[in-house]
């Protein structure tokens, strides 16, 4: 194998979707899993001599073994339910999924350091020892709780009931739904999918995937097909009812549950996916716009 060939299937793994972290259930599980299983194992376990960390106070001994724990699952809360949303990662790739672990960690034994390192070493070699000593603690209960929500998920498919926000519905205009199933291929042409287009809910593009949200037995799956979204919209055309709103979202018109106006903008709600708030674009802002004042 060339090195070129090498190095494109390294970028094609690096840029494979890493979905394990998407939905808030999967998250809260990775906080609590991590939180409970460090406090337990440190205070039973006491690796790397943690309870020798702050040996000039036994207050300090206590702390250190009991919240280190409690420390971890506050800074995945933060990471997971504030930061992911505001820098726009609600799905990984493997790429930064990686990044997103380790900076993570950085800011666990950054909190660790402030609240327990001691000043007798140079500040960088006291933090770098912390920091060490974190990815110890930390690597072995977070990839745990992924591995049991990648086995969770291969025994059971995703298959959420999720809970209808408590908002003012929007009149969407109602259109003649076609009745047949769509076929969706991926880039080789090998069909991946085939539902009718009034299941579909949402098209989210990620990176050199498409990401189909749709109902089946009343409740929402979610599938990963290797190809664009500009394509797809482009076989869907003929369906009036589902409108590109963004340069990564198609929606369909009929399972929008609220339209709120938001700087200009419009930020929509569907019904089922009372979690994924999404934005409509200044380019089809006109069209959507016009959508549903009709």
């Amino acid at each position: 194998m060339s090195l070129n060939q090498t190095r494109n299937k390294l970028v094609d793994f690096l840029g494979s979707p890493f979905t394990l972290l998407d939905n808030r259930g999967d998250k809260l599980f990775l906080i609590v899993f991590c939180g409970i299983f460090a406090t337990f194992f440190i205070n039973f376990y006491q690796p790397l001599n943690i309870n020798t960390w702050n040996h000039d106070s036994t207050v300090g001994n206590f702390l250190t073994i009991w919240t280190a724990g409690i420390i971890g699952a506050i800074v995945l809360s933060i990471t997971q339910f504030i930061l992911r949303p505001l820098v726009n990662l609600n799905t990984f790739n493997i790429g930064w999924f990686a990044l997103w672990v380790l900076f993570e960690f950085f800011l666990i034994a950054l909190l660790m350091f402030i609240l327990y390192g001691e000043s007798a070493f140079p500040i960088w070699k006291e933090f770098l020892l912390v920091f060490r000593y974190t990815i110890s603690l930390t690597i072995i209960p977070y990839f745990l709780a992924c591995l049991i929500i990648a086995v969770r998920k291969l025994s059971h498919p995703i298959k959420e009931a999720l809970v209808i926000p408590k908002s003012i519905p929007v009149p969407i205009p109602k259109s003649p739904l076609p009745l047949a199933q769509h076929a969706f291929k991926d880039e080789n042409g090998k069909i991946m999918l085939a539902i009718k287009p009034t299941q579909l809910l949402l098209l989210k593009s990620e990176n050199n995937y498409t990401a189909v949200f749709f109902l089946q037995n009343e409740q929402v799956d979610k599938k990963l097909i290797r190809t664009n979204l500009k394509k797809l919209e482009s076989e869907l055309s003929e369906f009036p009812y589902l409108l590109r709103i963004h340069r990564s979202y198609m929606v369909n018109l009929e399972k929008i549950a609220s339209v709120q106006r938001k700087k200009g903008s419009f930020q929509i709600q569907l019904t089922q996916l009372p979690e994924m708030p999404l934005k409509v674009s200044e380019t089809y802002k006109a069209i959507f716009e016009a959508q549903i004042k009709s």
